[in-house]
């Protein structure tokens, strides 16, 4: 390999380093609550950075040796025929479509009819309530999208009241939302053929991901308001590259820019931090990318009117009563009990007076988990704006007070993000207490007959899989939620000198946020349903290695 070529740079180092540094505390968080930074902490983040390193400059000097000389394939001749007439075939998409759904089929039969997360009974409670029980007082509640909301309960519904069968309306609605999933990424996979011109082999390793990994089919069946945004962030994500790929000219496209808005439109409406997703997003684009700007701006402002326009229209025709605001304040509240359980004696009478307000003053302290933000902060809101800015002055004197402690409760909040512990989507009903039995029999949420045994097969299964050392990593919380992303950062970071990437770097910005607010800012991560928040980053990081490795592609194969 010519000595000239930089396989890896500063920016690595440091990502490698902030990561060293996580993931050695993070196993230290899950278990205790807190780490123990000694001289033993300092030699282990060494080592596990050298390897990092060592990691990160093989796996990138490996793709620029495969794209200045292509491996060769002798044996595999035959199938990479038949591959490349699948990859070239006018039918590809259709043709990803259906390879990703046959191989995902035994999972979705064996899940029969489909796994329902906590909150989705709450959903359908307050849907039939509203629409069957003619109860329109107050019975929607915001802190579920509404929109998600309607679309479960128009579906499922009428299978339980009408027919009587809830499990064949599960079914029906699981088996659609895997279809349209898989539809995202067969569409991803044209995305990286057709505009990245990814290498035949790469495309085939992005489609057999997508097919083989059973992170994806599992995530696909679950009925929860996440899979649902999921696999429209998707599309949306591949707009939004497409506007970087083509920097700005694709939004002279009428139709581009109406698809752009629609799936903006729908990803705000679907998920609660999708209006902070999209709005910085396309503001980004506005900002960085001058050609078409008013074609631009004119996509992001349409889309976030008519979509805040839907949302408040359909509240107030339904009586939406507003979600609490403690959903907001999950790593405050977990700060403000890690300093009650180790520093009560430095509360103040006044602190105390505005903190018990909204939180239990006297237990906060004893019921603190440092990974569970549920037990303080509960699931109602009894605090008004005035309250919520008075205690925002308590949380603040006392971090300066403390600020070990906060950053602490802030450490083990996160650390389940930065763990290699199972990741494994959802499975199982057994968890339903928002079930009401008076609205839909407790039956529903119990797998009948073979399928109890098939799906507790495919939990086995995955455990196995995740228990042998060779795909415990792709199988973890880790991988999807710090490793590719920091890897994928610092590619879109580094300076490429190429006119046709300048403007890559700003696809970290949906990226990020997704991170930041749906993984980070959430009550929980790997305890209960914390798995389904990172359901849009996992869906979308094969779109941005192809994104990645199409920069080595333009950078290095004009070597060729």
């Amino acid at each position: 390999m010519n000595n000239r070529i930089k396989v890896i740079g500063a920016t690595d180092y440091i990502f490698c380093l902030l990561l060293a540094l996580a993931m050695v505390a993070a196993p230290n968080y899950i278990e205790s609550g807190s780490c123990d930074f000694s001289s033993s902490y300092l030699v282990t983040v060494l080592v596990v950075f050298f390897v990092l390193s060592v990691i990160n400059y093989f796996a990138r000097r490996l793709i620029v040796r495969n794209i200045i000389s292509p491996v060769y394939i002798g044996e595999f001749n035959g199938l990479f025929n038949a591959w490349n007439k699948i990859l070239h075939s006018k039918h590809n998409l259709w043709l990803f479509f259906v390879i990703i759904l046959l191989f995902w089929l035994p999972i979705i039969i064996a899940l029969y009819p489909g796994t329902l997360i906590n909150d989705t009974w709450g959903q359908l409670a307050q849907f039939i309530q509203y629409f069957y029980k003619g109860n329109h007082d107050g019975v929607f509640s915001n802190h579920h999208p509404i929109f998600d909301t309607l679309i479960m309960g128009a579906i499922i519904t009428p299978f339980g009241e009408k027919l009587d069968n809830w499990q064949l309306g599960f079914f029906v609605y699981s088996f659609v939302q895997e279809l349209l999933t898989a539809f995202s990424f067969s569409l991803t996979t044209y995305y990286a053929h057709r505009y990245l011109k990814l290498k035949s082999g790469y495309v085939l390793a992005m489609l057999l991901f997508y097919a083989l990994c059973p992170i994806f089919p599992i995530s696909a069946q679950t009925i929860s308001k996440d899979a649902l945004f999921s696999w429209i962030y998707v599309i949306f994500i591949i707009l939004f590259i497409e506007a970087l790929r083509t920097q700005g000219r694709v939004f002279s496209n009428f139709k581009y820019d109406s698809l752009l808005g629609l799936f903006a439109i729908l990803c705000i409406i679907t998920k609660s931090v999708g209006i902070y997703i999209v709005t910085f997003s396309l503001v980004a684009v506005c900002l960085f990318i001058p050609k078409y700007r008013k074609y631009s701006i004119a996509t992001l402002v349409c889309s976030v009117i008519i979509a805040l326009g839907l949302l408040t229209g359909v509240k107030r025709t339904l009586n939406v009563a507003p979600s609490g605001k403690q959903e907001m304040f999950s790593v405050p509240f977990q700060q403000t009990a890690r300093y009650f359980k180790y520093h009560s004696k430095d509360v103040t009478k006044a602190e105390f007076n505005s903190i018990n307000v909204l939180l239990d003053g006297k237990n906060i302290g004893k019921v603190y988990n440092p990974t569970n933000a549920d037990p303080v902060k509960g699931y109602t809101d009894r605090g008004n704006y005035k309250q919520y800015k008075n205690y925002l002055v308590s949380w603040f004197k006392e971090g300066r007070r403390h600020p070990r402690t906060y950053i602490a409760a802030f450490n083990a909040m996160v650390s389940g993000w930065f763990s290699f512990a199972e990741y494994d989507p959802l499975m199982s009903m057994d968890w339903h207490n928002l079930l009401d039995p008076k609205l839909i029999p407790t039956s529903a949420a119990v797998r009948q007959g073979e399928f109890r045994k098939s799906s507790q097969a495919v939990q086995t299964v995955f455990d196995n899989l995740y228990k042998n050392p060779i795909l415990q990593l792709l199988l973890s919380y880790g991988l999807y939620a710090s490793v590719l992303p920091l890897f994928i950062t610092a590619t879109f970071l580094r300076k490429w000198g190429l006119e046709e990437v300048k403007f890559y770097w700003l696809s970290v910005i949906p990226l990020g946020l997704s991170i930041l607010l749906g993984c980070w800012l959430a009550p929980v991560s790997t305890l209960f349903e914390g798995r389904r928040y990172l359901y849009p980053v996992v869906y979308t990081i094969p779109l941005m290695l192809s994104l990645c490795l199409s920069i080595y592609q333009i950078k290095y194969g004009r070597r060729e």
